[in-house]
């Protein structure tokens, strides 16, 4: 068995090339897509002028050599300036982060809560009518794209009822309507895998040995069923945060919330390279984060992870 310092080298290794892979993808899809000097001067820019701005940019260097220099800045902590509000690019980006972190971690909070609950419900009660209303829940939040159950929202209770804010952050409020649209895709997964997780627990021996002692069914759920179908659960709640912290850029731009996602949005319309660059490795970087800790978390969960 390996050792846990090797373990943990191993997957730093691995966590340092995902980041690498991000950032040089993320790097040449953006320099193919188009040459921002063409936005940041007008129509009647001089030949001189947008050679003088391409040069001042760097823009005029071979792709290579672009790309040599940027890992070069990033191993020295440097994320470029934005070329359009000439700020450090990473400052934009942290400056974000506490509107995207609060989005997410409601929509997370909502969707374990709810899916959770649903999906013990269906699996406990499976067959009868709490189990069959969660499935119809689930495939109908499954089938809508978050831009539509957005905009749906919006039109019910912000222009038909008046009772929320159809954009903006700020009050609590406006925070609901949002995280309501981001939570529908991982509440309807963690319904679905919770469900079929403590289905899966249900059949097995030692449910049947503690049943035929006289346990009570809600010890037997707490006690037995809850914790050996947790590993599957915590790597796709894990997994499902991760993509609740990348997944915001629609809803972040439907509502207007102002988050990282949406600041990545302008930034690519106006072909800011250094700003979609560092959001994009910032939000790679903490992907990356709660994978590790999910690793890390099995051990203290399953004593089998650890070998025991």
């Amino acid at each position: 068995m390996q050792s846990a310092g090797r373990v943990i080298l191993q997957r730093i290794v691995r966590a340092v090339l995902t980041l690498w892979l991000v950032v040089s993808v993320v790097f040449f899809i953006l320099h193919f897509s188009g040459d921002p000097v063409a936005l940041l001067l007008s129509d009647t820019a001089t030949p001189a002028q947008i050679e003088a701005l391409r040069a001042q940019l760097g823009l005029d260097q071979p792709l290579p050599v672009q790309y040599a220099k940027y890992l070069g800045s990033l191993v020295r902590g440097d994320f470029g300036n934005s070329l359009r509000q000439r700020q450090p690019a990473m400052h934009l980006v942290l400056a974000r982060f506490p509107a995207t972190l609060q989005l997410a971690a409601a929509a997370f909070l909502l969707a374990a809560v709810v899916g959770l609950g649903m999906g013990i419900l269906a699996a406990v009660y499976r067959g009868r009518v709490w189990d069959r209303v969660a499935m119809v829940f689930t495939s109908i939040i499954q089938s809508g794209p978050p831009f539509f159950i957005g905009i749906l929202l919006i039109l019910i209770f912000s222009v038909r009822l008046g009772w929320l804010p159809s954009s903006g952050r700020g009050s609590f409020k406006q925070l609901i309507l949002p995280a309501i649209t981001l939570s529908g895709f991982t509440m309807a997964s963690l319904t679905r895998l919770s469900r079929s997780a403590l289905l899966d627990v249900f059949r097995n021996d030692y449910i049947r040995t503690a049943r035929a002692k006289g346990l009570r069914e809600s010890s037997i759920l707490t006690r037995h069923a809850l914790r050996n179908a947790a590993l599957p659960l915590i790597t796709v709640a894990g997994l499902e945060l991760g993509g609740l912290l990348t997944g915001a850029v629609i809803t972040e731009t439907v509502f207007a919330w102002p988050g990282i996602g949406r600041l990545a949005v302008n930034s690519v319309s106006t072909r800011d390279y250094p700003v979609v660059q560092a959001a994009v490795l910032f939000i790679a970087a903490i992907f990356v984060l709660i994978n590790f800790l999910i690793d890390c978390s099995y051990a203290m969960i399953d004593p089998r992870v650890r070998g025991v």
